[in-house]
């Protein structure tokens, strides 16, 4: 009984360390992940190059939905890390410290990827975050102007739709419908996962494009039956005309930035991981 007991006693205190461990580094990721956050919004307000610099990674994919004033057509408009960090070293966006009304909140952290929304008094950002090399770095920032005004809550339809668009892309990849695919995607879609490249040790980005995606899914390279798909669809937030959902499934971790346009939600970037518990690839003859 004596044994038993020390056995128990040993069991216990190595549960406790394991769970003091895990809230530890969950604590150091979220203070980490809004840091990078921080220096990103209240960089860009106070013209600090370096700390934008700091947040981004050096192939950062950051959108905006715009009009042409003589059509009203939508494009994308784009910018990279550098011309980012080149503009705030311009201090083109510069706010005093009383005026920016900055906040961050962490919307979701999942297998070394993290979703974060960052709003001021002049931007709204999505940002996708992933962990690169033990430092979280921004990936792919989804964004539009603070419309000065109350946040406008999206109507029932509206949900409706942006989840449609998410069961789209991924219920289109599991069952080969290409239309499905290429309904859910914007023509310029930026996908990114984060590899582990063997002989270095380093992370890279591996990205894809919608018409990858789409003649993927029409060759059947990602069939999987339905009852053994496991899809869940979360809508984290939206905010005015764009909006950050989460899409697990028994393959993937996807992340998805969605907006508005003309009047359809599309796919804009996708951040993702595979499922870890995903089972492994059928053997090739």
């Amino acid at each position: 009984m004596k044994k038993i007991a020390i056995i128990v006693t040993i069991i216990f205190i190595i549960l406790i360390s394991l769970i003091i461990r895990a809230s530890f580094e969950t604590s150091t990721d979220e203070d980490a992940i809004k840091m990078a956050a921080l220096d990103y919004i209240d960089g860009a307000h106070a013209g600090d190059s370096a700390r934008m610099e700091r947040a981004v990674h050096p192939e950062l994919n950051k959108v905006i939905v715009e009009k042409i004033p003589r059509t009203g057509k939508s494009y994308l408009r784009k910018a990279g890390a550098t011309r980012l960090v080149q503009v705030v070293g311009a201090k083109v966006a510069v706010l005093d410290k009383d005026k920016r009304n900055i906040q961050v909140k962490i919307l979701d952290v999942l297998e070394g990827l993290a979703m974060v929304k960052a709003t001021s008094a002049m931007f709204w950002d999505y940002l996708q975050l992933a962990k690169i090399d033990g430092e979280w770095k921004i990936i792919n920032v989804l964004w539009t102007r603070n419309p000065k005004d109350a946040e406008k809550k999206a109507l029932p339809g509206e949900m409706e739709a942006i989840e449609r668009a998410a069961l789209d892309y991924i219920e289109g990849a599991f069952s080969g419908d290409a239309i499905r695919m290429e309904r859910a995607l914007h023509p310029e879609l930026n996908k990114v996962i984060p590899i582990k490249v063997r002989q270095t040790d380093k992370t890279m980005l591996n990205k894809m494009g919608a018409t990858l995606l789409i003649e993927g899914t029409r060759a059947k390279m990602g069939l999987l039956p339905e009852e053994k798909r496991n899809i869940v669809v979360t809508v984290l937030d939206v905010m005015e005309d764009i909006a950050m959902v989460k899409v697990l499934s028994a393959m993937y971790y996807d992340y998805l930035q969605m907006a508005k346009i003309e009047g359809k939600w599309k796919i804009i970037n996708v951040l993702w991981v595979m499922n870890p518990n995903a089972p492994p690839p059928p053997k090739r003859k």
